[in-house]
């Protein structure tokens, strides 16, 4: 692999980790302070996925890649529509998709060790 496609898959599972974290962990305070966690998290995962694509060489993993960011972008709607109060909750089963998304990708963009 690339060494900027394996710094692109890198950046998705950190930011399926890091989204991972704020959900799991209720006492984050993600929609205080101007930050809004989730949302942030989910536009970069949509970012990254959807930037990916066209390094992406491997047909399976180029539509995953466009699985996950069109699921991204449905999730970060949700989110913008909680916190705009037309929405009671987070996206049903959020670190679930996560969890999975980022065990997709993990050993894949594993790096090579260097000699």
């Amino acid at each position: 692999m690339d060494k900027i496609l394996n710094w692109q898959y890198d950046q998705l599972v950190k930011e399926l980790l890091l989204l991972q974290d704020h959900i799991a962990d209720p006492s984050c305070p993600c929609e205080t302070g101007g930050e809004m966690c989730v949302r942030k998290h989910l536009f970069t995962i949509e970012a990254y996925a959807g930037e990916t694509i066209a390094m992406e060489d491997n047909e399976e993993y180029r539509g995953k890649l466009e699985k996950l960011a069109g699921e991204a972008k449905d999730h970060r709607i949700s989110e913008e529509q909680h916190l705009r109060g037309e929405q009671a909750q987070l996206p049903a089963n959020l670190l679930e998709w996560a969890r999975d998304w980022r065990k997709q990708f993990e050993g894949y963009s594993l790096p090579l060790a260097e000699s």
